[in-house]
């Protein structure tokens, strides 16, 4: 039997920190500049969300493939409601991707 691994607990308690600082803090439409190139805040929120998610079910489930699958699922669903794909088709074709991956896994 695995044990939880507490670095996973701490990787979530600090990535949920960090992604409610972003969301508080700085505002969506700001942008970064890193080496002349601007980037704007959403990729920092949707990569703090995907290591708060994969690390948080990752400590629940003991589970990396798992938890990737989940955390790119939600990722992937509210990329999609930010280019504007609300229907509900997408969610369902979106499921059945990853379930289709989770069962080729």
């Amino acid at each position: 039997m695995r044990r939880r691994t507490v670095p996973f607990l701490i990787l979530s308690i600090i990535t949920l920190i960090s992604l409610v600082a972003l969301i508080t803090l700085i505002s969506p439409d700001q942008q970064l500049t890193v080496n002349n190139l601007q980037l704007t805040t959403l990729y920092g929120f949707f990569v703090l969300l995907f290591l708060f998610l994969f690390s948080t079910f990752t400590y629940l489930f003991k589970s990396k493939k798992h938890s990737f699958l989940i955390a790119s699922f939600t990722v992937a669903y509210l990329i999609f409601r930010l280019n504007d794909l609300t229907h509900p088709f997408f969610l369902i074709l979106l499921a059945a991707l990853f379930l289709t991956v989770e069962l080729l896994v």
